[in-house]
Formats: structure tokens, C-alpha cells, sequence
């Protein structure tokens, strides 16, 4: 049986990074009025090397700066909290995310650039929809997260030379519905509540091939959450191949602040 069951997924996500438990708790801090700097402070440096990436991107030419920064509470005051909390948590998902898709046939960087890619385009439609840009953020970051969990129980459990692939005929979560019970959108529902995260996030990536279906309270977000996606790919699609930049013409890149350049330059920081 090729079933994935809770107590599967309780093994594969025991290989998950620290860091990631510290996200529900920084979001919900960043989320609230009464948060101070020292809470922030406190939270991330559980992760060591996560304070260590938060302390060198404050001081980071990626951020207009070339400069040591002395601490993590100066670090996290010069990007501000929702900065920091971006940093955070595109480096936290970063070590889990940046792998290869092989039951799906995406190399690593198909997959984090399309994660990314869908993060920023939630990021940058949520206020015009009156919708909080952090919680978009995270929602585009983590929707496809329920396909690494995927790819390891049939790599594991089934034939690791299977192929998944979206279909005109046999849509993508059919296809995973009948092998193993459960869409990857289900699967990171599961996920992310022993995460810890809150409805804001876990609806609209479990509903996000459902839109119409989506509780009324996250009903705008999830509906974003499917364009999102779809726009995403699309910009990942134009991208040039990962590593293939000191080789490159200039003229073939993406254009200077497009969302395509955002991602090249946010991927070459975080490596």
C-alpha cells in the first residue's frame, strides 16, 4: 500500500530544520501590536545559524549595506521586524525546500523558485486586497510544501522511478489522491497545524485547487493563493537555469527589479 499515513509523516518531519518551528511563533509575534524587540530577539535565536543569516543579511550589500553588525538585536532593528521575519523564513525553508522533486521531476531549483516566486507575487498583491502582506508571504512560501513530504513517501514506500506529472486528463492532486489518499495541498494542511500555524495560513494552501470551497474568512487569500501560484510558474519558466549566470548574456536575464530578478538575487544571497 502506498497510503501515506500520520505516522509517516511523523518520521519524515522529524528531518525538518529547527527553524522551521520557529515561524508560526515569529509570525504571530510580528502580527501583534504589543510585540517588543526582545521577543523577536529571543525567539530566533533558538536557531543559531538562523541568528548567524538574520546578523550578516543586516550588514549585507543585498540590503545596501557593507557593514559588521555587532548583535542580533541590531540586526533585527536595522532590517525591522518584517524584514527579518522574510530573512527568516525564506532561509528556514531554504535548507528544507531547496531539494530535488524527483517523483515530480523538478530539479531543486525549480521547486524553491517556484515557492519563492510565489511568495513574492503574494507578497505584492495582498494589500491591494486589503489582505496582510506576512501572512501572504508565508501562505506563498509554504503552499507546495506537501509535495517534499509526498516525494519521500512513494520514493520510500513505492517505485522511485514513478513520475508525476499535471495532466490535461489527470490533474496533479488526482493523481496523488489516488495513489496515496491525500493532495499535496492536504498533505501541508497536516503539516503545518503540528507546526503550529494558524487558519490564515493552513486554509488557503489546503484549499488552493479549491477556492470556491475555502472558509469565508480565508476565502480572499486563497483565492489569491491560486493566482499566485499559476503567476509564479510562469515567471520561474523565463528564468535562466540555476548556476547558469556567469555564463549568461546580459541581455537574456530578467529585467532589473522585475520578480525574476528578485528571485536570482535573493537565491544567490541565501546560498
Amino acid at each position: 500500500m502506498l497510503l501515506l499515513c500520520p505516522a509517516n509523516l511523523e518520521a519524515y518531519l522529524r528531518d525538518l530544520p529547527v527553524a522551521a518551528a520557529v515561524l508560526p511563533r515569529l509570525q504571530m509575534l510580528l502580527l501583534s501590536d504589543e510585540t517588543n524587540l526582545d521577543e523577536v530577539v529571543e525567539l530566533v535565536r533558538f536557531d543559531p545559524s538562523l541568528a548567524t543569516r538574520v546578523m550578516h543579511a543586516a550588514g549585507s550589500a543585498y540590503y545596501g549595506r557593507a557593514r559588521d553588525v555587532a548583535s542580533l538585536g541590531e540586526a533585527i532593528a536595522l532590517l525591522g521586524m518584517r524584514e527579518a521575519y522574510r530573512v527568516t523564513a525564506a532561509f528556514a525553508m531554504s535548507r528544507f525546500l531547496n531539494t530535488p522533486l524527483r517523483i515530480y521531476g523538478m530539479g531543486p531549483a525549480e521547486y524553491w523558485r517556484r515557492s519563492l516566486a510565489c511568495a513574492l507575487v503574494m507578497e505584492q498583491q495582498a494589500p491591494s486586497r486589503g489582505l496582510d502582506e506576512c501572512v501572504a508571504y508565508t501562505a506563498g512560501l509554504l503552499h507546495a510544501i506537501g509535495m517534499v513530504l509526498i516525494d519521500r513517501h512513494l520514493r520510500t514506500v513505492g517505485d522511485p522511478g514513478m513520475l508525476l506529472r499535471e495532466l490535461p486528463s489527470t490533474p496533479l492532486i488526482r493523481q496523488e489522491q489516488r495513489l496515496i489518499g491525500m493532495s499535496h495541498a492536504q498533505v501541508a494542511g497536516v503539516v503545518l497545524r503540528k507546526w503550529s500555524f494558524g487558519a490564515d495560513i493552513v486554509v488557503p494552501i489546503e484549499y488552493q485547487y479549491e477556492p470556491a470551497r475555502a472558509p469565508l474568512p480565508q476565502a480572499a487569500m486563497t483565492t489569491l493563493l491560486g493566482e499566485a501560484r499559476a503567476l509564479a510558474q510562469e515567471v520561474v519558466r523565463d528564468l535562466p537555469p540555476s548556476g547558469a549566470g556567469r555564463g549568461c548574456r546580459p541581455d537574456v536575464g530578467p529585467e532589473p527589479g522585475s520578480l525574476g530578478a528578485r528571485i536570482l538575487a535573493l537565491e544567490a544571497w541565501l546560498r
